[in-house]
């Protein structure tokens, strides 16, 4: 009964901007007859999809959610992308009511009925501007939720170090992280981006947790691809906050948790939880380290111990951290006791919407997130957040915001 309330409640919420397009005629704004009927046949064709997804979600939930992995989630991201394109669409309305407001007092101020034709021309440009502004993020969900969602990108980067042992001068680091395997609905894409990784060519490969959203089966049809990664120094993983069960109870059981460590070790990922393990070449070594999910939100697991993790670590050991959630590097790991080199976290995914272009580097995630996507330095040490390959569940889109492979490239200084 309870999930049913939250539904209709989720309902409403999302329906709230739509009452007021509606009512404010955004449709309606250009004086062609055919623009308006182009208008009026988009708007009512996005409601009826998005209303009518809505229902069958609202179904689909209410009848217990049948195959956990069953392809919703592009149903579901339609449905939230309608959301923020509208959104984005209110400001612009907000403005336009203010000139209704001038309006008004003008009217009142002359004695007039007759509104001056410069309030009634601004507004309705105001109006046609939301609409030309709102067709960008419209049309950017849609590549998202078709193409950009597996529009791999490989980002290089290279980091020196003073104090790198000499025989892992030009040591390459492959990264990925967030797979979230129950987002995925077509396994030759994720086979691809699996390749492309291993074509990097890497001696180390790692990722930084969230194999799956909830549940451990998530991730069978795609055990196969990624035991097909292999580096000469072998494949290590740490544990994200989705890989201890999500939200439901069922998901969050001891039998659910361990089966999803077992998926782990299924497709090949050696996991470090809370320990670390030497890497040696040529007589020389360097320490990688893991932590179970540690971060500042209190709604998701801390089970990091960094203390435990670096148990046998000297202090002149170069060190790489795999610890899933950023916010746990300026929260302990950059002032922790022992000088931790590299830390590389996941979590966020950039917020997968953005801009990234000539330079130009922008996400709503970074009003969430301190260090949300890239590279950051404090005193010598790194950390670097990968944008993630996988998506949230509900939210299968990559609109600007692409799926990332890290390579990084260590340097002696």
């Amino acid at each position: 009964m309870g999930r049913i309330i939250g539904l209709i409640v989720f309902i409403i919420f999302i329906s709230l901007p739509d009452l007021y397009i509606y009512f404010s005629k955004v449709h309606e704004s250009f004086s062609s007859d055919r623009a308006k009927m182009i208008g009026r046949v988009v708007y009512f064709s996005t409601l009826s999809l998005q209303f009518g997804g809505m229902l069958f979600l609202f179904l689909y939930v209410t009848q217990g959610g049948g195959d956990r992995t069953m392809p919703i989630n592009l149903l579901q991201a339609f449905v939230w992308s309608m959301f923020i394109v509208k959104l984005i669409i209110l400001p612009f309305l907000l403005v336009g009511d203010g000139y209704r407001l001038i309006e008004f007092f003008i009217k009142l101020a002359n004695g007039s009925e007759v509104m001056p034709e410069r309030v009634a021309t601004r507004r309705t440009f105001i109006k046609q501007a939301a609409v030309m502004v709102a067709a960008v993020p419209f049309f950017s969900f849609l590549h998202g939720m078709t193409r950009g969602k597996y529009n791999f990108k490989v980002k290089n980067v290279s980091l020196t170090f003073d104090d790198l042992p000499a025989a892992f001068d030009g040591f390459k680091v492959a990264q990925f992280s967030d797979f979230h395997a129950g987002s995925f609905d077509s396994l030759a894409s994720v086979e691809y981006g699996l390749n492309l990784l291993q074509e990097q060519g890497a001696d180390l490969i790692l990722f930084t947790g969230d194999l799956v959203n909830q549940y451990a089966e998530e991730v069978d049809p795609y055990v196969d691809a990624l035991k097909k990664l292999n580096a000469p120094f072998g494949q290590y993983a740490s544990l994200g906050n989705h890989d201890y069960g999500y939200r439901e109870k069922e998901s969050r059981s001891p039998e659910n948790r361990q089966r999803i460590k077992d998926k782990y070790a299924e497709s090949n990922l050696t996991l470090l939880n809370n320990a670390n393990v030497k890497l040696e070449k040529e007589g020389e070594h360097i320490r990688l380290v893991g932590v179970e999910n540690w971060g500042v939100a209190r709604y998701f697991p801390k089970k990091g111990d960094l203390n435990a993790a670096l148990e046998g670590v000297d202090p002149e050991d170069f060190t790489i951290l795999m610890s899933h959630d950023p916010t746990h590097w300026d929260a302990e790991v950059k002032d922790f006791d022992k000088h931790i080199h590299l830390t590389l976290s996941g979590h966020t995914h950039g917020a997968q919407m953005g801009v990234e272009f000539l330079g130009m580097k922008w996400s709503p995630g970074k009003y969430v997130y301190k260090n949300w996507a890239g590279l950051y330095e404090n005193a010598k040490q790194y950390l670097y957040v990968n944008r993630g390959f996988g998506m949230l569940e509900g939210f299968s889109f990559r609109a600007g915001i692409y799926p990332e492979i890290t390579v990084l490239e260590l340097k002696k200084g």
